[in-house]
């Protein structure tokens, strides 16, 4: 940050949240456009369009630069997928790590261990002092741990199976009155923005339901089962003409049937637009003297 910001940011009255708003906007919806399917593009096996491109090309330049010498590791490491297909990250040495000379890249993967040593599907064997389990998580089972059951008494996992949850406005269940979600299905951030954002707008809207039961004497709320599927449809379509669902794509974004479940295709403005207001026609309302 320059020096010139700093002084902005302690004498002149607004300018840090105007700062930070213009951050979130250039790099949350300000990206979107450059994951977008170009149907016109020339080479969509490597970029979705022409900006999306120039990101490739800044992304390679830099990447080119820190392996200079080192062709056997630019092959390994060079993406084959347009940018923000997988989460970017801002290099912390990564890449000079790879050159010392007791590190070696092994782009195969483990099949098992055995005694001290890490083997491969190759057969091939690395001694191991130390083993790192960097395995993630199981990042599709929302709600997995807890026995959620609505109305028809089936749990909530079964619904959504290993690994296909939805959730309209990726909030709410048809079948299960009165259950909210935050950071639910199709709510994360792939492409900027801010997650404090997202659940600011996803608490700001169910409190807006409880305000209205609360008025209303209502006992409980279900959303449609027409309107939930009316917006997952939205949301798969709008994945379709997105980077995360290029051809061979393989990222934790998608579930086993290629279906996008985590991140939110909408622009941030899109989606606080989306829930700004309860809108109590889109579910089903019973009254509190009908709640046993």
């Amino acid at each position: 940050m320059s020096d010139g910001n700093i002084w902005l940011m302690e004498n002149v009255p607004y300018y840090y949240p105007w700062y930070r708003f213009g951050l979130l906007w250039r790099f949350g919806d300000g990206l979107l456009p450059s994951i977008r399917r170009d149907p016109d593009w020339p080479h969509p096996e490597r970029a979705m369009n022409h900006r999306n491109d120039r990101h490739r090309q800044q992304l390679t330049d830099y990447l080119l630069q820190e392996l200079e010498g080192r062709e056997d590791l630019i092959e390994k490491t060079l993406p084959d997928y347009p940018p923000y297909g997988k989460r970017i990250l801002i290099d912390n040495g990564w890449y000079q790590a790879l050159k010392r000379p007791n590190v070696e890249l092994v782009t195969e993967r483990v099949d098992h261990v055995e005694g001290g040593d890490v083997v491969t599907p190759t057969g091939a064997r690395y001694a191991a002092d130390v083993i790192l389990l960097a395995t993630g998580f199981e990042v599709a089972r929302l709600l997995g741990p807890m026995d959620i059951r609505g109305r028809s008494g089936v749990p909530l996992r079964e619904v959504w199976g290993e690994d296909n949850p939805s959730a309209y406005l990726g909030i709410t269940v048809p079948d299960y009155p009165n259950l909210f979600c935050l950071f639910g299905p199709n709510t994360g951030l792939a492409h900027g923005g801010s997650l404090m954002f997202m659940a600011e707008c996803q608490v700001r809207y169910l409190t807006g339901c409880l305000r209205e039961m609360i008025e209303q004497d209502i006992g409980a709320l279900e959303v449609r089962q027409d309107v939930h599927d009316e917006y997952c449809a939205r949301v798969d379509a709008e994945h379709a003409e997105l980077v995360w669902t290029h051809p061979g794509m393989n990222n934790w974004y998608r579930n086993a049937q290629g279906r996008v479940f985590s991140p939110v295709p909408w622009r941030l403005v899109d989606y606080w637009q989306m829930t700004r207001e309860a809108d109590l026609s889109k579910y089903h309302a019973a009254p509190c003297a009908d709640i046993n």
